[in-house]
């Protein structure tokens, strides 16, 4: 094996093929990157055997060939490396690699190929493809509620739910529920997958190095109990929660008593406010609806710490009503919300509550968020 490659290059592919590698197993195998040197391109892999990803750009190659390194140490001495090309080469009698930039000379402890955990491939799925800008969106969006519980592994996962003119994508914590949905064919089909690993995928650095444009197309397709995940330059896979999801439906209401639309900006500083006085143990704020004034007051306080009352101007419609809430929903809520005013709809005090941007016209391809908080028992006064 026999390779040339800007260092930026090899930088980039170290860094994407290293996200799934675990700093420390008891597997040796995971703990290195494979590296692949093929006609006219070099190829990174890297896995913890629950996901992978596997990164390729084009290279000088010479002499193809593969190997695995540590790939801790790889990319520890890529960060090194001055600007220009590098250049990689197997040293088979040693099985090392070796790495040469400029004056430098590195030889690393080696690896056969033969070592690496098998990839899974997809044998026809249900394919989907979207822009990388609109899969962002969704993840941002659909995996909001998500939180690491090893007892509720769905806790941490998020729902893909194909509907035939929808792709949705939802994760709750039964306490809170985020829903983000895109217009769009796909065939009827579901997958439940760790949000940690779709919010990975959604941070990837997905564009072509020489394009500026963000409207890259990406494929997920659902096939034998594993997503994959392609673009141009990167391939991923994951492998799917067994089990059944939530009726997620059936969380969402349909219709409300009352609704009320605040502005966002200011709202946020109201609920950021009320949690600085709000009790450590409940968390709890109050939220009350007045269509007579046309307000939204919020209130929170506890015995250790004061109190605090604040009415926001509010486009009001309905009967009056007050629901307690626990604050970190709402900012988690407001924090993913885009649009200059912000929809509240309740339908009673024990109710679930919505949260839904306002947008007055919006686009067709856009994402549609939805946001559903749990009520909490009546505190007290404040």
């Amino acid at each position: 094996m026999y390779l040339s490659i800007p260092t930026h290059d090899l930088a980039w592919l170290v860094q994407t093929a290293s996200r799934p590698i675990p700093a420390r197993s008891t597997l040796p195998a995971i703990q290195g990157c494979l590296i692949e040197a093929l006609s006219d391109r070099v190829v990174l892999s890297g896995t913890n055997l629950d996901w992978g990803v596997r990164a390729s750009l084009p290279a000088k190659v010479s002499s193809s060939g593969s190997l695995v390194v540590s790939a801790k140490i790889l990319s520890d001495v890529v960060r090194t490396l001055p600007p220009g090309e590098v250049t990689l080469s197997l040293d088979e009698s040693a099985w090392a690699l070796i790495v040469k930039a400029g004056s430098s000379q590195m030889v690393l402890n080696a690896v056969p190929a033969d070592d690496f955990p098998k990839w899974p491939e997809p044998a026809g799925g249900h394919k989907i493809s979207l822009a990388a800008s609109t899969f962002r969106e969704l993840v941002r969006i659909g995996a909001t509620c998500a939180v690491s519980n090893p007892a509720r592994p769905l806790w941490g996962a998020c729902l893909i739910d194909l509907l035939g003119g929808e792709l949705v994508m939802v994760s709750t914590d039964q306490f809170a529920l985020s829903r983000a949905k895109a217009s769009m064919e796909t065939a009827e089909a579901r997958a439940i997958v760790p949000a940690n690993v779709l919010q990975d995928l959604a941070r990837l650095n997905l564009k072509d190095k020489d394009t500026e444009d963000d409207e890259e197309q990406v494929s997920l397709e659902l096939c034998d109990g594993y997503l994959y995940f392609t673009s141009n330059n990167i391939s991923c896979f994951t492998r799917l929660i067994e089990g059944q999801y939530y009726a997620y439906e059936q969380v969402i209401p349909k219709t409300f008593s009352s609704t009320a639309k605040v502005s966002t900006e200011a709202m946020a500083g109201a609920a950021s406010r009320a949690s600085i006085v709000a009790s450590e143990e409940d968390r709890a704020m109050r939220i009350i609806l007045d269509n007579k004034s046309q307000t939204l007051t919020i209130r929170a306080g506890s015995a250790e710490k004061g109190k605090m009352e604040e009415a926001l101007p509010a486009q009001v419609e309905g009967e009056d009503i007050e629901i307690w809430v626990q604050h970190r929903y709402v900012l988690q809520a407001l924090s993913k919300i885009d649009s200059e005013d912000t929809m509240f709809g309740m339908t009673g005090q024990v109710s679930q509550m919505v949260i839904e941007p306002v947008h007055d016209e919006p686009a067709g391809g856009a994402v549609k968020s939805t946001f559903v908080i749990m009520p909490m028992s009546p505190k007290g006064a404040f």
